[in-house]
């Protein structure tokens, strides 16, 4: 009897991720810094990579898109400007657009950033953020950004509780 779709599915995807999952365990093991050195930069140029590639595989399964790319920490002109180097996580859209969000890991003003991408990547700009701003009061130290299509300053900047603050 010939295999269905769904079972062949099924089967292959379940190999697969477990295949996955065994390797990044293994890649888990890199970090032993009695047997290996690496810097910071390149563990975030790691996992950068692996959530790129963890997005595209789930845009695939709304939309084929073409394109692979190897990934290796000896070309690092591969990185572009644009590319984040933090966690990121990525929000298709209808229109083919995508919201993706990126920490930036900071001592005094640890953030998120919204990005609005199109043009399939070629296009991406800064919508908001939100930040933790160690110089602000107490209670006042989440605050809110955004930006205006076009213009480089921030548009707004608060701290997230403000209105909140002012109430009578």
């Amino acid at each position: 009897m010939k295999e269905s779709k769904t079972d062949r599915f099924r089967r292959v995807a379940e190999a697969r991720v477990n295949k996955i999952i065994k390797m990044i365990r293994l890649l888990g093991n890199c970090s032993g810094t009695g047997v290996y050195e690496y810097t910071d930069t390149q563990a975030a140029y790691i996992f950068s990579a692996l959530q790129s590639e963890l997005d595209k595989a789930k845009r695939r399964f709304r939309k084929p898109s073409p394109g692979k790319h190897r990934f290796s920490l000896t070309d690092t002109n591969e990185f572009d400007d644009d590319r984040p180097l933090e966690p990121t996580i990525a929000l298709a859209l209808p229109d083919g657009s995508y919201l993706r969000a990126v920490v930036y890991e900071d001592d005094h003003f640890p953030a998120i950033n919204i990005y609005w991408d199109r043009d399939g990547g070629k296009s991406s700009e800064l919508l908001c953020f939100a930040e933790y701003n160690s110089e602000r009061a107490e209670g006042a130290q989440i605050c809110i950004g955004t930006y205006v299509s076009d213009e480089d300053e921030t548009q707004y900047y608060a701290p997230y509780m403000a209105e909140r603050n002012n109430e009578p």
